[in-house]
């Protein structure tokens, strides 16, 4: 059921991307997680799409012609998800900030279950555990620390740069005990 739902989310997404409604997309969340350390996991989809506030609705009719039930949630100005598209077991955050615009521009293509699927890299994929910081993404940054797959100078050098560097030092002191 998930992977099913997965592959019409990218489908419909690609298709929405061609046409110029977004401008691209990554999977996150716990997929993506499974994409680079051993699978744990999920009940749902974790999208991150690049598309302009006057495209949402569009998304959202999109999805819901796919027969998805789809409601966009508008959070105030403070909130650190200001729009998110729900659609059954699909979350999909738009990107307004610069790090998770970079997220998608950086995704890495990954094979999954035969298909090539564009999932934020190790080291970004960190960057938003950090900046979401429940327990779950702490768990999951450690997983992915664990992995190997973590180009370390990279991932200190965007811990600098998003001011999330004392967070990882902590999660990684952590780590080692």
């Amino acid at each position: 059921m998930l992977l099913q739902k997965l592959n019409q989310a990218l489908d419909l997404l690609a298709t929405l991307q061609a046409n110029g409604y977004i401008r691209g997309f990554a999977l996150i969340g716990g997929l993506a997680v499974s994409a680079w350390s051993p699978p744990r996991a999920t009940m749902d989809i974790d999208l991150l799409v690049l598309a302009k506030p006057e495209q949402l609705d569009h998304l959202v009719e999109a999805l819901r012609d796919a027969g998805m039930k789809a409601e966009l949630r508008r959070g105030g100005s403070d909130d650190p998800v200001p729009f998110l598209i729900r659609a059954d077991c699909l979350d999909i955050v738009v990107a307004t900030k610069k790090y998770q615009a970079e997220t998608v521009e950086q995704s890495i293509s990954v094979n999954i279950a035969g298909r090539d699927i564009p999932v934020a890299s190790p080291e970004y994929l960190i960057i938003l555990k950090l900046k979401a910081g429940g327990p779950r993404d702490l768990l999951d940054i450690r997983e992915l620390l664990a992995s190997d797959l973590v180009d370390k100078a990279l991932l200190a050098k965007l811990a600098t740069r998003y001011r999330v560097d004392k967070l990882l030092q902590e999660v990684i002191h952590q780590t080692c005990l």
